[in-house]
């Protein structure tokens, strides 16, 4: 280990002070005669990087190469007398690999022909002793060592025997085994993630196919959403705030959150007449015939925006300007110069408040199931500044009423800056954004722990 970490030390040190194609082959060759075939063909190959088709570097990775080649080909060897074929295909493989980087640049190295035949001999061998190791392993039930077993004699032959179907049957039978026993035990969500993964390997395993559909199914929380109570003034906006979590909630990604049709209203009026408190008779009639679990309704609390008075402040600055002076010797040059000057600051506020409730009342019971309440603020703040002074020219004034040169940057960003604050109308449209993401995260918060 300390022996190898000092080659590569070397190595480091050899490539940050040799950095040309051409010292990096005498270098390589040098390393070569020293018998450090690696490190040779490794400095041959960066100096093919630097410098593509240099002939020197190519012929020295040719030599330096096949003896990195031959080298591994006698630990193959090795390993194949010696009976371990597992190291002995890991060891060919390598060699291989090898191989196929160093063509990249052009050079061809050689592995013997009798190496590539023994290679094949010892696969078809060790896959016969993989496959026998995992029916064995697949009869005693240990499908994480039957997976592994399995997937190493894919890997060695893709299409060899009843492999490919075995892997599935030890990948899906633990899921399988898994999600049943969570569906008998009513815990739909488990039931679904386990035998979703089932039916994702092979929608033809076993039942899983219909048990996923009936854990989705039985565990399945219908909510049927109703208008959000407000005043005489919020109407659309608590409109707004009832579709909008509606769609919301129909885009869940929660496949065991259901919202139920409203376009069956009129038959659940006429099927379902429920009395629950706090509820009146029209949300109950929705909640009814199409299985709804829970109804969803709320309530805006609080709607205001308020916009401040503009504030307006007279502020010191200066004007830059150029002038005409004589140097020491005579001569005119032109040199910077500042003159007082004077801006108005400008500031406004406006902020915008949403306060709403939310509840999912039980369509059993009448109980709530859960309630919260949720507050959105939203506000704009505008600061500008107004000069009759170009703004290229105008510097702020320090406490002192010196020039704050280091001002110009925040000076030129208020002269620029934006005049008119967010209408009522964008703000309102965000309020309903947050406020709709937020109801729903509230709503699949809870229902990710309710549902089972």
């Amino acid at each position: 280990m300390i022996r190898t970490f000092l080659l590569l030390t070397g190595l480091a040190l050899l490539i940050s002070s040799c950095n040309g194609p051409k010292s990096m082959t005498k270098r390589a060759t040098e390393l070569q005669m020293a018998g450090m075939d690696r490190q040779a063909a490794d400095l041959f190959r960066m100096a093919l990087t630097k410098k593509p088709g240099y002939l020197d570097a190519m012929v020295g990775l040719k030599m330096s190469g096949q003896g990195v080649v031959d080298a591994q080909v006698g630990e193959f060897q090795r390993f194949a007398m010696d009976g371990q074929r597992a190291d002995a295909i890991a060891t060919y493989e390598r060699i291989s690999a090898y191989v196929d980087q160093v063509a990249l640049t052009k050079v061809d190295l050689i592995i013997p022909p009798s190496v590539h035949s023994q290679y094949g001999n010892l696969v078809d061998d060790h896959l016969i002793e993989l496959d026998t190791q995992a029916h064995s392993e697949m009869a005693e039930e240990d499908f994480a060592a039957a997976q592994k077993t399995l997937e190493e004699i894919l890997r060695l032959d893709p299409q060899y025997g009843d492999a490919a179907e075995l892997l599935v049957v030890a990948k899906a039978e633990p899921k399988y085994r898994a999600g049943k026993l969570a569906y008998e035990a009513n815990l739909h969500r488990k039931a679904h993630e386990n035998l979703n993964e089932v039916v994702v390997l092979d929608n033809e395993y076993k039942d899983a196919m219909e048990l996923l559909a009936a854990a989705l199914e039985e565990g399945r929380f219908n909510v049927a959403v109703t208008s959000f109570e407000s005043n005489a003034n919020q109407r659309d906006l608590a409109l707004d705030m009832r579709s909008g979590i509606q769609n919301a909630l129909l885009e869940t990604q929660d496949p065991f959150i259901g919202v139920v049709d409203r376009t069956l209203r009129e038959d659940i009026i006429a099927e379902q007449e429920l009395s629950l408190s706090g509820i009146s008779d029209e949300s109950v009639d929705v909640g009814g015939l199409a299985g709804a679990k829970a109804i969803l309704t709320g309530a805006i609390l609080q709607y205001s925006t308020e916009t401040s008075e503009p504030i307006v402040t007279s502020r010191n600055g200066f004007r830059k300007y150029f002038k005409e002076v004589l140097d020491d010797e005579g001569k005119t040059k032109k040199v910077a110069a500042y003159a007082p000057a004077r801006y108005t600051l400008h500031s406004q506020r406006r902020q915008s408040v949403l306060k709403f409730e939310i509840k999912l009342v039980s369509t059993e019971t009448g109980a709530v199931l859960m309630s919260e309440v949720e507050q959105i603020n939203v506000e704009d703040n505008i600061e500008f500044a107004v000069s009759q002074v170009n703004a290229g020219s105008l510097f702020p004034a320090r406490s002192n009423g010196e020039v704050d040169r280091n001002g110009k940057r925040r000076m030129d960003q208020l002269l620029s800056a934006s005049r008119e604050l967010r209408t009522k109308a964008s703000m309102r449209t965000q309020l309903v954004r947050e406020a709709v993401s937020r109801g729903k995260k509230d709503i699949e918060g809870f229902l990710a722990s309710h549902i089972q």
